[in-house]
């Protein structure tokens, strides 16, 4: 009787690099763990109004603050360059002078961010009913074409954006919303983006990093050094009450698909960061991740 057939063996080594042939790595391809630096990383950064997205932003070296809200001049500690962008015609210029820089080998910065999205989606919103001669582009056509009209001139930006060198941030403002839950019947509040379901899938789904920005305050009671009779130096409350201001980014959301964190899978998922300079705390811990997994996996 035949033997039964089993699984063939290979002798390959574990954790081995395959070899990438000549020829295929002229066109780009590439094998083995090899995830972009903290500079090169996609972001889709996120939280509620006021808590420290922008901030967060503008401590980024070499980045380029398409300023949407027109807040980002009140920033302290900045290390990114800002425009205002106060019109849709601006912001065709600016697009074009990047996209020019580049062609020339004079690009000044590595990164552009979109702050806020919601701003920028409603500025292309009102060129598109402009365009177009429609009291809301939304209701434009059937079957959501006018909401597609928005994202594919979004991104149509960022395309353009790509191909000249750069990679690119998107600040987007959270909101929560009470949605009945079709299993239990019951209402349940969610945090959402703020900007249109579509555009906030497109940019989760491309970018590398979903981060959330927030800031949770602590009223503590301040102290007052005394010393006793004996010598001994003791803390007492004084009556007075201080609120202190703590920033964290966490690069987890609520729900399970929209968890980003690639190339760095052991990194811890939620950290304080210092309002100034937050950008550098999270690239520690990203350069951190990155170094322990090559050591664990190759």
């Amino acid at each position: 009787m035949d033997k039964p057939e089993t699984n063939p063996i290979v002798d390959a080594k574990p954790n081995t690099v395959p070899m990438v042939p000549a020829d295929w790595a002229a066109l780009g391809t590439k094998a083995g763990y090899d995830p972009k630096p903290a500079e090169a990383l996609r972001l889709f950064i996120v939280g509620p109004s006021g808590e420290g997205k922008t901030t967060f932003n503008m401590s980024i070296p070499r980045n380029h603050n398409l300023d949407f809200d027109d807040g980002a001049n009140a920033v302290p500690g900045a290390r990114a360059n800002r425009t205002h962008i106060k019109n849709y015609g601006c912001l065709e210029a600016i697009i074009a002078k990047f996209v020019a820089d580049a062609k020339a080998g004079n690009r000044h910065w590595d990164r552009v961010t979109f702050d806020t999205i919601d701003e920028m989606v409603g500025m292309i919103k009102h060129q598109l009913e402009k365009e177009k001669g429609v009291e809301d582009i939304t209701e434009f056509g059937s079957q959501g074409h006018g909401y597609n009209l928005i994202l594919e001139r979004v991104w149509s930006k960022v395309m353009d954006l790509e191909e000249a060198g750069y990679t690119w941030a998107f600040n987007g403002h959270l909101k929560t919303k009470t949605e009945v839950n079709p299993a239990t019947k019951k209402s349940e509040t969610k945090i959402r983006e703020s900007t249109y379901p579509s555009i906030a899938k497109k940019i989760l789904t491309k970018s590398d990093f979903k981060l959330t920005v927030f800031c949770k305050p602590e009223t503590v009671e301040e102290k007052e050094k005394v010393k006793l009779p004996g010598g001994q130096v003791i803390e007492r409350p004084t009556g007075v009450e201080t609120t202190i201001r703590t920033y964290y980014v966490d690069t987890f959301t609520s729900q399970a698909q929209d968890n980003k964190a690639r190339g760095a899978p052991g990194m811890e998922g939620k950290f304080k960061i210092p309002l100034i300079d937050g950008w550098q705390e999270f690239k520690t811990r990203y350069d951190s991740a990155v170094d322990a997994a090559r050591k664990k996996y190759q």
